[in-house]
């Protein structure tokens, strides 16, 4: 059943004509208004049958979910230690300033990982010939599946405002595309400063400090030249991977999510058309190297 509202805490009145047991899929049907919202977040791919879209974190909370997870605060556990990023300054008695950036320990709840969907909005036809933005995930109306029905309409709801069910059968004739297009990553020009091209869109997401310690490590591993330098777009934005050929290597960082520098060998290419959960749950990094005080140790024996 169509709903029109900001969000839902249940499956009620979204699944009132979905029967239990029975396969559907989360969309709208593309009018003018859903197709000016998918122009706007579709990072210049046509809006086609077949093509994929990774919503980008920034179009708000249940599309940062998507894309990026969530840490929830066990506040029922003992507290652990943690390490902020906090810029200094010291005048000695000759009158030297000295500046420097120190790993701060601080208290917080232990926090628990909730892995990201990484749903994409998916254009598809039914046999009438009528277009459909979807989460591209089929959906069964089961009690078990109650919560990942609630986050797909939500992060739709997010999006369009909008959110539908479709039975996925053959009299409705949705027709699932077996030729998808995704864009999500994009070359950096030659010759730019990375940093240059991502400060405006880390400055309203790290603090002072944080930042200054994301321009050093992006200028540390530009000093060893790579190929060719690839930022993500839509869901993947705010990560960069730095290609070197010669090596066979790349170096996945972010600079506004996650707290390690990831090291891959082989092909980026293929490795680049896998969602992170499965990079990660494969282990197909060489290192995942923490940003700490030891990251240019540990990360030059594979730049040198």
């Amino acid at each position: 059943m169509m709903i029109k509202q900001t969000r839902i805490r249940c499956t009620k009145t979204l699944l009132r004509n979905v029967k239990p047991g029975e396969t559907f899929v989360l969309g709208v049907e593309i009018n003018e208004e859903v197709m000016r919202k998918l122009t706007a977040i579709a990072n210049d791919l046509e809006i086609k049958t077949g093509v994929q879209i990774f919503p980008d974190p920034e179009l708000g909370i249940m599309s940062e979910r998507n894309a990026i997870g969530e840490h929830i605060p066990q506040k029922n556990l003992p507290k652990e230690i943690a390490y902020r990023a906090h810029e200094w300054e010291l005048r000695d008695w000759g009158g030297y300033l000295h500046r420097g950036i120190s790993y701060v320990p601080y208290q917080r709840y232990r926090r628990k990982f909730i892995a990201p969907k990484e749903f994409r909005i998916e254009i598809v036809e039914t046999s009438r010939n009528e277009q459909l933005a979807i989460v591209n995930q089929e959906m069964v109306n089961t009690p078990d599946n109650q919560k990942t029905i609630i986050f797909g309409a939500n992060l739709m709801l997010e999006i369009f405002g909008a959110v539908d069910t479709y039975i996925v059968n053959k009299s409705t004739g949705i027709i699932l595309s077996q030729n998808v297009t995704s864009v999500d990553w994009e070359i950096f020009p030659q010759g730019q400063r990375i940093w240059d091209l991502v400060k405006n869109r880390v400055q309203s997401k790290v603090s002072a400090s944080e930042q200054r310690l994301i321009h050093k490590r992006l200028e540390f591993i530009e000093k060893f030249r790579p190929t060719n330098v690839f930022q993500g777009i839509g869901g993947y934005s705010g990560y960069l991977v730095f290609e070197f050929i010669e090596r066979n290597l790349y170096v996945f960082d972010s600079v506004m999510y996650g707290n390690a520098t990831y090291i891959f060998k082989g092909e980026w290419r293929e490795v680049s058309k896998l969602t992170k959960k499965e990079v990660i749950d494969n282990q197909l990094a060489v290192e995942r190297i923490i940003h700490n005080d030891a990251w240019c140790k540990k990360i030059i024996k594979y730049l040198h």
